[in-house]
């Protein structure tokens, strides 16, 4: 009887180690798990890099967004029928760089030029240099833009890309635009982007976007933009539309100071963000332009960029 009562001991014994390791395993799978899914969710929360679908200029940026405004060459990138609307003469050099992490996320400059004194039709022409980010490569814009009526503009912009690394591409699309003056102190403007689909979505994403401002370039501007995105972002391995808003607000000090600042929350990079730029303009005709912007979601996600320009204005 002794030994039938130590062998059941035994047998109850090497019973609850075995249910003892099932549930340690268990444990330790259901740990494992949770840190996947907190590390996956640490993931999806980083923005998105920026990529040649950013291009813009240090004004805009500072402004967070300038699709309302008759501005300067960036317009080549977000309202080409803005060309016409003022008569210049200008050439631009831009610099731009994202930092997320402490380690470059994006960076590129742009060599740009625009025509609207010598003709009816305003041209404008930007070669950007995309030097880092999950692409490299070149990328080069050309835009015409006229007058429907004394108040009322359109535009066009072709554009080539010429891309490598996360995504390999050589393709041609473009852009249209209207561009509209509403009053004396109103201007309003809507673009359609990428409208010859390329399936590159991360970096020619159809897209369109509209904007709005007030005020004039002697005193200030309030500016408001939106932009939806049809294919950029992904969730759950398919393109999804997504959107993204900003505002921004211009003061001009003693005619030769411009000072910004603007929001942004932008649902397809996942960002939210505010900015401030100042700029410095000359009487002989030249500016420049530096603006700094920083995420609220993460300290370490920034962006600077500068901008010089020469120009020559009637008008």
């Amino acid at each position: 009887m002794v030994r039938g009562c130590a062998a059941v001991s035994q047998t109850l014994a090497r019973v609850g180690r075995r249910r003892y390791c099932r549930a340690v395993s268990t444990r330790h799978l259901a740990a494992a798990a949770l840190l996947a899914a907190l590390a996956a969710s640490a993931r999806a929360a980083e923005p998105l890099p920026p990529t040649a679908a950013d291009l813009s200029g240090a004004r805009a940026v500072a402004l967070s967004g300038a699709r309302g405004l008759a501005g300067g060459n960036e317009a080549i990138f977000l309202n080409a029928a803005s060309l016409a609307a003022r008569r210049r003469y200008s050439i631009e050099g831009q610099y731009q760089l994202d930092r997320f992490g402490g380690s470059t996320a994006g960076q590129w400059y742009t060599l740009s030029a625009v025509d609207s004194e010598t003709g009816s039709v305003a041209g404008g022409f930007a070669y950007s240099r995309i030097a880092s980010g999950p692409s490299i490569g070149n990328v080069g814009h050309a835009s015409l833009a006229t007058a429907i009526t004394s108040s009322l503009f359109a535009g066009i912009t072709g554009k080539y890309l010429s891309m490598s690394g996360a995504e390999n591409m050589k393709a041609a699309t473009m852009d249209v635009a209207l561009f509209a003056r509403l009053g004396r102190l109103v201007s309003a403007g809507f673009s359609g982007y990428n409208l010859v689909d390329v399936h590159h979505p991360e970096q020619a994403p159809r897209a369109y976007g509209g904007g709005i401002a007030v005020g004039d370039d002697r005193r200030f501007h309030v500016t408001a933009d939106y932009k939806r995105d049809l294919d950029r972002k992904i969730v759950n391995g398919r393109s999804v539309a997504s959107d993204s808003w900003g505002a921004g607000v211009e003061w001009l000090v003693g005619q030769n100071f411009p000072l910004r600042a603007g929001l942004l929350k932008d649902d397809t990079r996942d960002l939210k963000a505010w900015s401030v730029g100042a700029g410095l303009v000359s009487a002989s005709g030249g500016a420049i332009d530096v603006t700094y912007r920083q995420s609220i979601n993460d300290p370490s996600d920034r962006t600077f960029a500068v901008a010089l320009k020469l120009f020559v204005l009637e008008g």
